[in-house]
């Protein structure tokens, strides 16, 4: 017997023979490891499988989703590369190397995604085993160990600063699925998050927020105001975590979640707001943005990545990131965009998954509102005129959903890390007093929802009188509001125009010890709004309220 037959019958007669690879009931079983009781929850094998596979794909790959598709267990798929990969890596290309279970799921796997199976298809599947063995030898530890060991599960939860789920897990979001039964791409293999594990399934119906990172007044304003309206109306907040529109939508969240003051049990509670990054959780950014992802993580959000926590955020990462915001939208909103913005990547991805795709147009004049324009124009965007646009929309207006006591209990991985969130949201609760709208109906919700952001005229209502500047003190501002509203005060007694561009540089030119950037900015400003002390027109405009 030659040495290529006595590999292979070795091969095929190991534990990964054809039953086995079928078989959940011994593989797939919850862990109880004293590394996972410590934190009040266990991590099923299967999804430590799955994020130990993610790791040696290094991001989606079509010949893993093919295997699996054809019926490989992930936990037996581990096993075979944990325990055979180095000796398939060195074998020969031919379908001898490989157990034929493999093979078989291969081809079928193929033949379920619609790809033809020739040959070169079947040089990806050893070339794409060659490859996960070279990333499996730099994990760090011995790839034989149980993966209920200390060492597995301290990698796959970044020594228990992370949740990971996969998609048996209730709290997975199911739009994921349409990424390969819509347009034939790979879905995650897991999600690694920060933050409340639940948000990622709050919502029915999340809208996607998206725009270029260099962005100007009119588009921080269409971001924060659209961020802030699709969460007073209950919905979820999606978008990558960047600077300039991305980080403004979540701002807009995170206000409308942290001004909320319900005045009866029909109101809506504000939908929170979720990151998607292009890069492990160990790697999120920009430095700029830390107190944004805080504050997401403590007004019950989260921060998600399909990736492993020590993956470098590549630009070839961010195109992939962007399809997981549109998979996981039902309805995505162009804000302001260049013609080379990665917004635009997002759009495409939400027409191909048969999304709902708005944008909002913008001066013509203005380089940075091409790529909004020229979605309207090529008609691959709806056009958005106004924010009661928005508010129709949106599905009608709903309380978040909560994942049950029973299904989380029975399916639960590691728990959400949130500690510290009741003292900041007390804190935000103190700083900026909201007024949300309150009706019965859906519909009414929805107009009072736009009234509210567009703040054009104080109510008549006794809530916003009591917020007017004529009856409250300012005396319980910060000192950063404070030197706001004198910046935006002396502007207009010197006939000038105040917008939040120009605000920063006058406050960071006079500001010593510490300079602001766009994001406090926009919480300043948005906070102020709130509260009555000021108005900012579409334009961005700013004017002290009833000056």
């Amino acid at each position: 017997m030659n040495r290529r037959e006595s590999d292979r019958r070795e091969l095929n007669n190991t534990e990964l023979n054809r039953t086995e690879l079928d078989c959940t009931a011994k593989n797939d079983v919850w862990s109880t490891s004293s590394t996972s009781e410590s934190n009040g929850g266990s991590i099923r094998d299967s999804t430590v499988a799955r994020a130990l596979l993610s790791y040696c794909s290094d991001g989606p790959d079509p010949v893993m989703h093919a295997l699996v598709l054809g019926g490989i267990q992930v936990m037996a798929l581990w096993q075979l590369l944990a325990e055979h990969g180095t000796r398939m890596a060195q074998s020969t290309h031919t379908s001898h190397s490989l157990p034929k279970a493999v093979h078989d799921a291969f081809v079928k796997g193929m033949e379920i995604r619609n790809q033809c199976q020739t040959k070169p298809s079947l040089h990806r599947l050893y070339d794409a085993i060659v490859r996960w063995e070279h990333r499996k030898a730099t994990l760090g530890f011995d790839a034989t160990l149980d993966v209920r060991s200390d060492a597995v599960q301290n990698w796959v939860t970044a020594d228990h600063s992370m949740w990971v789920i996969a998609p048996d897990h209730p709290c997975w979001p199911s739009q994921l699925h349409d990424l390969p039964n819509t347009v034939g791409w790979s879905s995650p293999m897991c999600l690694w998050g920060q933050g409340s594990m639940e948000a990622v399934a709050r919502c029915d119906h999340p809208v996607a927020i998206v725009g270029s990172r260099q962005i100007n007044d009119y588009g921080r304003r269409m971001a924060m105001l659209s961020g802030r309206l699709v969460s007073s109306l209950g919905h979820t907040v999606i978008s990558g975590g960047a600077l300039g529109a991305d980080a403004f939508a979540h701002w807009g969240a995170v206000q409308a979640q942290e001004s909320y003051e319900p005045c009866s049990e029909s109101d809506v509670k504000p939908g929170s707001t979720i990151a998607v990054f292009a890069g492990g959780l160990n790697h999120i950014g920009p430095a700029s943005n830390q107190r944004l992802f805080e504050r997401i993580k403590a007004n019950h959000g989260a921060l998600i990545s399909e990736l492993s926590p020590d993956s470098i955020p590549e630009a070839r990462r961010f195109l992939l990131r962007n399809r997981i915001i549109a998979a996981m939208s039902r309805q995505i909103i162009v804000t302001q965009a260049r013609t080379r913005s990665g917004a635009l990547n997002t759009a495409n991805w939400g027409a191909n998954l048969l999304r709902e795709v708005y944008a909002i147009p913008g001066d013509i004049e203005h380089p940075h509102n091409a790529g909004c324009n020229a979605l309207i124009r090529d008609a691959k965007a709806s056009i958005i005129t106004s924010l009661e646009d928005i508010a129709q929309i949106c599905s009608p207006s709903h309380t978040p959903t909560a994942v049950s006591a029973a299904e989380f209990l029975e399916a639960s991985a590691l728990p959400s890390n949130e500690s510290g969130s009741s003292h900041m949201n007390a804190h935000a609760h103190a700083s900026s007093h909201g007024i949300i709208a309150n009706s019965r109906s859906a519909t009414s919700r929805k107009a009072e929802a736009v009234s509210h952001h567009v703040q054009q005229a104080p109510s008549k209502s006794s809530r916003r009188r009591s917020h007017s500047p004529a009856n409250r003190k300012t005396s319980g501002l910060s000192q950063e509001q404070e030197y706001v509203l004198e910046c935006i005060r002396r502007n207009a007694l010197e006939s000038k125009d105040s917008t939040a561009d120009s605000v920063m540089n006058q406050l960071n030119a006079k500001l010593k010890d510490a300079k602001l950037t766009s994001a406090d900015i926009a919480r300043i400003l948005g906070s102020l709004e709130i509260l009555g002390f000021i108005d900012q027109s579409i334009s961005g405009s700013l004017r002290i309220r009833d000056s």
